[in-house]
């Protein structure tokens, strides 16, 4: 029986330019971290061939007799089928499934969810897949077989986990750099940010494919924007290398404007409403999570007007979640 657990991610910047034709064109660069907020699976080998899944999402179950019944045509958007329709398991298993994160939330939950299920169903094989295998298969179940557009940030910040740089040099060419920070800044940060969820779900796949139409219509345009992205997430880079928090701060902000510019869809009048509160209360600057268009926001603020910020986002309809960054990407382990 064995344990995989996977992270999601906050995604500080960059974020677009890992996507397709861009990336191949004139390569991308994101900064992200990993937080403590969690898939889990359980799996465990069955005697008969069957396959069984418990979820806590809705408390849903599914039960493959055969995965000759499995076909690309009833996969519809649903990404565990999905998922056992790519890796075709040669035996029976039960998989016990847990996710913390709240859907459609901008924190690359899906990829969590992928990369989660792929490793422990492929260590449960004894098939050896590195971490980039892994996220590489994490972004074939979404960009392939589920059709839902996006880039490769989330997959490889979920397998690698902590503080990082990730370049993108088109297709698989993927190379991850740990960002090296001390405990101490990480504690700093995680006091300084307020993460919050909107209430408005989100649909990355219909920003992304919004994105990419852009592109395709007015390359000169868009490659200046996502230029300028991609330049923000170098200052961001460094701004967390060397530790300045208000730097970082202000520098969402930035990225949150420019992204915007780029395609109005990423920001809800909602969120904008939000975004005002919090920089009239004591914000040094934040951003939508992911995509946007819905789902999460963040902001770093001045320590000591957090508490009163927090009072106001609660008489809002989102809500605050707890987090702490951690270091470790995806996990698998004996139980």
């Amino acid at each position: 029986m064995l344990l995989s657990k996977t992270p999601v991610r906050i995604a500080f910047g960059g974020g677009g330019t890992d996507v397709e034709p861009y990336c191949s064109e004139y390569g991308g660069f994101v900064v992200n971290a990993t937080i403590t907020n969690y898939f889990r699976a359980i799996l465990n080998k069955r005697e008969d061939p069957s396959i069984k899944i418990f979820s806590n999402d809705k408390f849903t179950a599914y039960r493959f007799e055969k995965l000759e019944d499995l076909k690309l045509t009833n996969i519809n958007s649903d990404i565990i089928k999905a998922i056992i329709y790519l890796l075709q398991p040669e035996f029976g298993m039960d998989i016990y499934l847990h996710g913390e994160p709240p859907k459609k939330a901008g924190l690359g939950a899906s990829a969590s969810l992928c990369t989660c299920l792929i490793g422990g169903i492929s260590k449960l094989h004894n098939i050896p897949l590195n971490k980039h295998e892994i996220a590489e298969k994490a972004f074939q179940v979404e960009q392939e077989i589920l059709q839902n557009s996006g880039g490769r940030q989330d997959q490889y910040a979920a397998v690698y986990g902590g503080f990082n740089e990730i370049q993108f040099h088109g297709k698989s060419d993927v190379r991850v750099n740990k960002i090296n920070v001390s405990d101490s800044f990480m504690k700093a940060l995680e006091k300084r940010i307020i993460l919050y969820y909107t209430g408005e779900p989100h649909t990355s796949g219909n920003m992304v494919s919004a994105q990419v139409s852009s592109y395709l219509k007015n390359k000169k345009k868009s490659k200046e924007s996502l230029d300028t992205l991609k330049n923000i997430a170098f200052q961001m880079r460094d701004a967390v290398k060397s530790e300045n928090i208000e730097d970082l701060g202000r520098l969402l902000t930035k990225d949150w404007r420019e992204k915007t510019e780029f395609n109005p869809l990423i920001t809800t009048d909602y969120m904008r409403k939000l975004h005002e509160i919090i920089m009239k209360n004591g914000g040094i600057g934040g951003r939508v999570c992911g995509a946007g268009g819905g789902g999460c926001m963040f902001w770093i603020v001045n320590l000591h007007k957090k508490e009163e910020i927090i009072s106001k986002l609660n008489k809002q309809a989102g809500k605050p979640i707890h987090f702490e960054f951690i270091s470790d990407g995806l996990q698998i382990s004996n139980i």
